[in-house]
């Protein structure tokens, strides 16, 4: 079986946005939709939309683009230097499957498959959807240790827990990108309303106090990475004593 994975790079997020598809139509249309986002950023007027059979000249155009931003020369630029010198990139690589894989799941998907297993593990299961956990008296269904044992094969080898892990990366104090082990939804509300347009602004209830005026956004959803695995590595390393702590105090 094969599948086809769309990786996003953007120099505002240090992990990596990654997502998969079934067929490879899927995955172009998935990327002309991640270099699209590039290109509204950049210049929404002259940079227009591009479709999944052409998403790669779209990138290479953004990329172009950035550069002139950057005010490099880009006249004889070297296309395989393109990314590294933009500082984002979408890159489509089909992988072979060999039986079932968690990679054929969205990260959408994966979480409702693991809230579906969870919910019968927890809840009596209705005669017809016994039926079906037990193909119709074919096998015993899954007891709830098994069924622990599968949300943790599902989850790439480890077992989430009830609380999201979420960070959020800063430099010079101001938000870079944030990052999840799960899909999360992400609001931002800003109070200094200083030069804002009233009409944009909505009043945000206080535990003490009357209602304030803020601009309330939704962090773009789509830079929410979600990265269980680079999550881990930084909750290993913030255990651990940080040679980096080391040499900030020592400079």
């Amino acid at each position: 079986m094969d599948i086809y994975v769309v990786t996003t790079f953007h120099f505002s997020q240090t992990p990596a946005s990654i997502s998969y598809h079934a067929s490879e139509r899927e995955a172009c249309i998935a990327a002309a939709e991640r270099v699209n986002a590039f290109r509204a950023d950049l210049d929404p007027v002259s940079l227009s939309l591009v479709d999944g059979d052409c998403w790669q000249l779209g990138l290479a155009a953004a990329q172009l683009v950035q550069l002139e931003v950057f005010g490099l020369d880009v006249t004889d630029v070297d296309p395989s230097k393109l990314a590294d010198a933009s500082g984002f990139d979408v890159r489509l690589e089909k992988a072979e499957l060999h039986g079932m894989s968690t990679l054929a799941f969205d990260d959408r998907e994966r979480s409702t498959v693991l809230a579906a297993l969870r919910g019968h593990q927890r809840h009596h299961c209705p005669s017809d959807l016994a039926d079906t956990g037990s193909n119709l008296g074919r096998h015993e269904p899954l007891s709830p240790d098994e069924i622990d044992d599968l949300c943790i094969r599902i989850n790439c080898g480890t077992l989430l827990p009830v609380e999201a892990n979420i960070v959020v990366t800063l430099d010079g104090g101001l938000v870079q990108g944030i990052a999840a082990d799960r899909p999360i939804t992400v609001r931002v509300v800003d109070y200094d309303v200083e030069g804002a347009d009233p009409d944009d602004l909505v009043m945000i209830p206080r535990d003490h106090g009357d209602p304030v005026p803020a601009s309330v956004s939704g962090w773009a959803v789509n830079s929410v990475c979600i990265d269980p695995e680079w999550i881990a590595n930084v909750d290993t390393a913030s255990g651990l004593e940080n040679p980096a702590a080391t040499l900030v105090a020592g400079a």
